[in-house]
């Protein structure tokens, strides 16, 4: 039996076939899983951790839901920190389209809905093209005012790939 946290792993295969691991600890109430998936998959349920207590206490604005823009939040109230996971998402009228990442690694984007302070996703496998759904509680991140012309990049090519999905353009 897992205990109240998960730890995520993503596999990623470099052009000479090395792979690399990137462990994401997840605390207790940032993502849920709707669905366990196959060992074949790029995203491997591989443990549990011990619990932990929210990195952020629910901010006025998470309370009050989010108006259309672009967002940023990451486990640490600081961009860019190694180690630390972030995700960047455009929102209009409820539709959400974004990617999360690690600093310096991988990304994967997303696309779903908004609701006050949750987001439900479906999570796109850069590698192989599977989609997974997770829900988000915001409140549990630090949102981020700097966004950065990469975390700008990294949205610009999920808006793009999934665009059809989000908005049917």
């Amino acid at each position: 039996m897992l205990g109240s946290g998960v730890v995520l792993t993503y596999w990623i295969f470099t052009s000479s076939l090395e792979v690399m691991a990137i462990a994401l600890a997840v605390s207790p109430g940032n993502f849920s899983i709707a669905a366990a998936r196959g060992p074949k998959d790029s995203i491997v349920k591989s443990g549990a951790l011990t619990s932990q207590s929210p990195p952020n206490p629910a901010s006025d604005t998470a309370s009050r839901g989010l108006g259309d823009g672009i967002y940023l939040y990451g486990q640490s109230s600081k961009p860019d920190e190694i180690k630390k996971e972030y995700f960047v998402f455009e929102l209009r009228e409820s539709k959400v389209v974004g990617a999360f990442y690690l600093p310096r690694s991988a990304f994967y984007c997303f696309y779903g809905t908004a609701a006050r302070n949750q987001l439900n996703l479906t999570v796109v496998d850069t590698y192989d093209g599977t989609r997974s759904p997770y829900s988000v509680n915001l409140p549990q991140y630090y949102p981020i005012a700097a966004i950065s012309e990469n975390d700008r990049r990294i949205l610009g090519i999920c808006k793009e790939a999934h665009k059809h999905e989000v908005w049917g353009k």
